[in-house]
C-alpha cells in the first residue's frame, strides 16, 4: 500500500528538518506548506496579519492539490505542515480515495523552550519575512496560538514525540516505527543530520 507521512506540530519543533531527514532515509518526495506559502508572499505579497493568514489557507490548499495530483503517481509522500483539523481531514479522504495509507507524526514541545527557539529563528536566522507576520514575540501570543492549535483530533494512526529537544531526530525506537510504516524495514538510505 502507499505510504503518506504527515509531519505536523507546534511551532519550532524542528518539522522541517525532520521531514527533509525522513525523505532522503526513504529516498521519497516531501512537500512543505511553508514553501507554497513564500512563493506566494514572494508573488502576491501581504501587507497585514490577514493577509498572512489568508496566504496560509491558500498554501494548504494548494498543498491538497498537488497531493491529489500526486497520488496519479502512486508514490510514497510526505508533507509538512502545521496542519489544521480540517486540512488534516481533507488530507485523509483523498487518501483514502487512492489508497495510501496514513501515518501522522505530531511534534510537541515545552512552550518556553519552543518560544526560545522561535525568537532565535526569527532573530538570527535567514527567515522568509513571510514568517515574521504572527506576532508571536510575545509569550503569550505565543503560547494562545500554540495551545489551539494542539486541540487537533488527529484522524487515524499517529505518533506523538516530544521536541524539547531535538533527540527525537535520531531516536532508534523512533526511526524503527518509521520504517515499519514506510515498509523500509532493514533498506534505509543513508539519513544525513543536518540541523
Amino acid at each position: 500500500m502507499k505510504k503518506l507521512l504527515l509531519i505536523t506540530g507546534d511551532l519550532a519543533t524542528g518539522k522541517s528538518t525532520f521531514a527533509g531527514q525522513l525523505a532522503r532515509r526513504y529516498g521519497v518526495h516531501v512537500f512543505y506548506k511553508d514553501t507554497f506559502k513564500e512563493i506566494l508572499g514572494d508573488t502576491i505579497g501581504f501587507s497585514s496579519r490577514e493577509e498572512n493568514l489568508k496566504l496560509s489557507v491558500a498554501s494548504a490548499a494548494l498543498m491538497r492539490m498537488v497531493f491529489s495530483e500526486f497520488c496519479g503517481l502512486g508514490e510514497d509522500l510526505i508533507l509538512e505542515s502545521n496542519f489544521r483539523q480540517a486540512e488534516l481531514e481533507l488530507l485523509h479522504e483523498i487518501a483514502d480515495r487512492h489508497g495510501y495509507e496514513v501515518l501522522t507524526v505530531a511534534l510537541r514541545g515545552d512552550l518556553q523552550v519552543l518560544h526560545e527557539r522561535f525568537l532565535h529563528r526569527l532573530y538570527h536566522e535567514d527567515r522568509h519575512v513571510v514568517h515574521a507576520c504572527g506576532g508571536f514575540e510575545d509569550l503569550e501570543n505565543f503560547r494562545a496560538y500554540v495551545l489551539g492549535q494542539r486541540d487537533l483530533q488527529i484522524p487515524g494512526e499517529h505518533l506523538e514525540l516530544s521536541a524539547d529537544t531535538f533527540d527525537y531526530q535520531e531516536d532508534e525506537g523512533v526511526l524503527a516505527r518509521l520504517d515499519r510504516f514506510m515498509g523500509r524495514e532493514g533498506h534505509v538510505c543513508a539519513l544525513h543530520l543536518d540541523r
